[in-house]
């Protein structure tokens, strides 16, 4: 195992972001993660697959490491893919090949993006990527030419429309929806809604769809969708809204800071909602910069949550508080969907075989039909990426704002599960 010596320096959690310190790993256990070049695989190795030697597997990163306000968001990306491999590299590897990570910052452009992926595949020989950036698309159509393997985060429909690249499950799929948002929405008491979306973001109007697509399946009426920018929009305008329409559920395509502000207007207003329900904003920290204002909000997320003491969500928080240490608070979403980008590489890694190529890990990955990231999913089904998301958990703030509490559901496993309305998905 080589030396890491590239150590960046500690950064203080800012209080917006979901983000907290980054700093490198101990060597002796990680796949250290440098922003040094020559760690292609092109030693004494019977394997000829780029990034393959005797006993090394060489995978790039690329995420947001600068780019203001995007890159804070993403902060925790490094400490969640370190701290899989290292999990991995501590117990073997992969066929005996310790994993090692190489990455590169995106800056939070499509440009720069390009750049660091060409460095890494045409110059550094990376085997496949892992990507956890907002800003990847351009570049999709060109890693799918070359047949580079790349997982990540879903931030986008561009995730399921090529071959190469591998989610766990996206909410920006086009043409379906599934019923269970509708349902729980239902079982809130809610009947009008009315759906808050950021008409400068694509994906945001795309989730905006599913979800109008979703309540409409249960009976609800859609009172309207709502265009709101953060920081430019009115909050006090969408209450008025929420009365004119006479909605009692508010649901969130939007930013949280975005729904947030909404949510603590309507609350100071007086107007009553049965359900308000955001995509996003489910983190402890959130409860402590908004302190008892957000009781009663909902959340919806595709993972365990934080606060269910599961075997899969013990060995996650086990891993990150031995292999990323520096990462102050450990139940942040980009960590966790970060760990699970790095299990679903390794996971295309284990069923690739001894000798692993690029088109046979793109081949064997898209067969895996219950992939669990370790089980802090519900089991997806890789050869399907239009799917919709079926399962989710959904949790909502106690009264006194303190506290997210799990919303239990009728499956063993606390998920809420739904059926698909609109068009049956693709296969990859």
């Amino acid at each position: 195992m080589r030396t890491c010596t590239d150590r960046r320096p500690i950064r203080q959690r800012a209080a917006t972001a979901l983000a907290a310190v980054i700093v490198g790993l101990p060597a002796a256990l990680a796949g250290c993660a440098t922003g040094t070049s020559g760690a292609g695989g092109h030693g004494n190795n019977t394997c000829q697959a780029p990034g393959i030697t005797s006993n090394k597997i060489t995978i790039g990163l690329i995420y947001p490491d600068s780019g203001g306000a995007v890159a804070e968001a993403f902060r925790a990306t490094r400490s969640g893919v370190d701290a899989r491999v290292a999990l991995q590299n501590a117990s073997g590897g992969v066929d005996g090949r310790q994993i090692v990570i190489t990455w590169r910052d995106d800056q939070s452009s499509a440009a720069a993006f390009a750049v660091a992926a060409h460095d890494l595949v045409d110059r550094q020989h990376v085997f496949g990527l892992i990507a956890v950036s907002v800003v990847m698309p351009p570049s999709a159509g060109w890693l799918e030419k070359a047949g580079i393997p790349v997982t990540g985060i879903a931030t986008s429909a561009d995730w399921s429309e090529h071959g190469n690249l591998f989610h766990f499950g996206s909410l920006f799929n086009k043409g379906g929806a599934i019923d269970v948002f509708g349902k729980y929405v239902r079982t809130q008491n809610g009947s009008r809604a009315l759906v808050v979306f950021d008409p400068s973001s694509a994906a945001s109007q795309d989730l905006a769809t599913q979800l109008t697509m979703s309540l409409q399946s249960q009976g609800i009426q859609v009172v309207g969708e709502y265009p709101y920018t953060d920081n430019i929009s009115s909050p006090d305008k969408v209450v008025d809204r929420l009365r004119v329409t006479g909605a009692d559920t508010l649901v969130g395509a939007a930013q949280t800071d975005a729904f947030v502000d909404i949510y603590s207007a309507a609350r100071k207003a007086g107007v009553r909602l049965n359900v308000a329900l955001s995509s996003a904003g489910y983190s402890p920290s959130l409860l402590r910069m908004h302190p008892g204002a957000l009781g009663g909000m909902s959340v919806f997320v595709d993972y365990m949550p934080f606060e269910d003491k599961a075997p899969a969500m013990d060995t996650y928080q086990e891993a990150m508080a031995r292999f990323a240490p520096e990462l102050a608070d450990p139940d942040d979403e980009i960590a966790l969907g970060s760990y699970v980008a790095a299990d679903e590489m390794i996971k295309g890694l284990e069923v690739s075989g001894p000798c692993p190529t690029r088109a046979k890990f793109i081949e064997k990955l898209r067969q895996v039909h219950d992939f669990t990231g370790g089980g802090l999913f519900a089991p997806t089904d890789i050869s399907t990426p239009t799917a919709p998301t079926k399962c989710f958990n959904f949790l909502k703030v106690n009264p006194v704002g303190t506290n997210f509490v799990t919303v239990p559901s009728i499956r063993p496993d606390g998920f809420w599960c739904g059926d698909a309305v609109g068009p049956s998905p693709a296969r990859g």
